[in-house]
């Protein structure tokens, strides 16, 4: 896949299970922050800031082989196990330094998940293309609920907190299930992907 890191555009896999090492770990409970970007021992990592609410900053970190995870900085005053009820966590790490500003801004006192990227869009907006909005996001967002809105109210059946911002569209390899539509990649390039549905920050 093509990610957008700030100016840059950069290829990228989502790390697996066995990929997440010790080394991984490492870098993560030794992280600082520069406003909304994350920095790690190794100079090659990179991060992007996708979010954050009232229990969790969520980034988006790129090690030094290309591979992709997402780190939650968690506040445990408010966190109430919002997850990525059907994906794989890495790792739960503790950052020692977190109580003495090591990781300066939002609410965090220390608690940190490491999970699987999901690489797609909220269930309010499919995008034809990444960095930019267009009229035909409607007839895409409105012809993929045709297929998913029984699984959307699946979730909202299952969890108690279920809305257009925490499922979301997930933009898939061709080999894997979903429904085909084309889409344009941060790169620029157009191709067609299958996409499928994810509950990303549910209780």
């Amino acid at each position: 896949m093509w990610v957008a890191f700030g100016d840059a555009v950069v290829r990228a896999e989502k790390i697996t299970r066995d990929q997440f090492s010790p080394e991984h770990r490492n870098q993560v409970m030794r992280l600082g922050a520069d406003g909304d970007a994350l920095l790690f021992p190794d100079p090659r990592w990179r991060s992007v800031f996708l979010g954050a609410g009232e229990e969790k900053a969520a980034h988006l970190v790129r090690d030094h082989d290309a591979r992709v995870f997402v780190v939650e900085l968690i506040d445990e005053r408010s966190y109430l196990n919002g997850r990525l009820a059907d994906g794989v966590y890495f790792a739960t790490l503790r950052h020692a330094g977190a109580e003495r500003g090591a990781v300066p801004g939002r609410r965090f006192t220390g608690l940190i998940k490491a999970r699987e990227y999901v690489h797609g869009y909220e269930w309010s907006r499919f995008q034809w293309r990444p960095d930019r909005r267009r009229f035909v996001d409607h007839l895409l967002t409105a012809y993929l609920r045709t297929w998913f809105t029984g699984r959307y109210q699946e979730y909202r059946v299952r969890f108690g907190d279920v809305h257009e911002r925490n499922v979301l569209f997930e933009v898939r390899p061709l080999a894997a299930r979903g429904v085909l539509v084309p889409a344009r990649d941060a790169s620029g390039a157009w191709r067609l992907v299958k996409v499928g549905v994810r509950p990303v920050d549910v209780r």
